[in-house]
């Protein structure tokens, strides 16, 4: 495949990715975006990190997925759950996920099964087991320890080396 199509297909995997949002009887709204940050430089030579929309990610460059929720409900949202798959042609970056009042999970079989990432095990070519590594991963979820209250919203992110 050219490297334009594979770039475009990139891209296309990038904002293709579904999210899954549970939590029991509330009504949860979501968003999810895909940025890239870049570094900008004032007069006194002080750098800012500045976020933008990723419209053009190239291979080996990083995108930040954020996915936010408010509880539109009148009830707390209790057992909120959030899983993100990790797109195709994307590598997850160790460490980069919101863990800050969450329960970090990760996957490495499509969504099947979840666990610590210390926990998690793949099978080489040959049939050994060995721990899995941040490239194994095909998931990230988020459970959230404490309630979601009605009005109040929260975020969670982690990044991605595009492939």
């Amino acid at each position: 495949m050219h490297k334009r199509g594979l770039l475009t297909l990139t891209l296309l995997l990038l904002f293709m990715v579904p999210v899954f949002v549970t939590a029991a009887e509330a009504q949860i709204s979501f968003t999810s975006v895909a940025e890239i940050e870049t570094e900008l430089f004032d007069a006194n030579g002080e750098k800012t990190l500045v976020r933008s929309p990723a419209k053009l990610v190239n291979p080996g460059e990083i995108a930040i997925y954020t996915n936010s929720f408010t509880n539109n409900g009148t009830q707390p949202a209790e057992n909120l759950v959030i899983n993100n798959p990790i797109a195709k042609n994307t590598e997850y970056l160790e460490g980069s996920a919101t863990e800050d009042g969450y329960t970090l999970t990760f996957s490495v079989d499509g969504g099947k099964a979840f666990a610590k990432a210390a926990d998690l095990t793949v099978t080489d070519n040959s049939g050994k087991q060995h721990p899995a590594t941040a490239k194994d991963y095909t998931n990230i979820r988020w459970t959230r320890i404490k309630p979601l209250s009605p009005g109040e919203t929260g975020n969670v992110e982690f990044r991605i080396l595009v492939k």
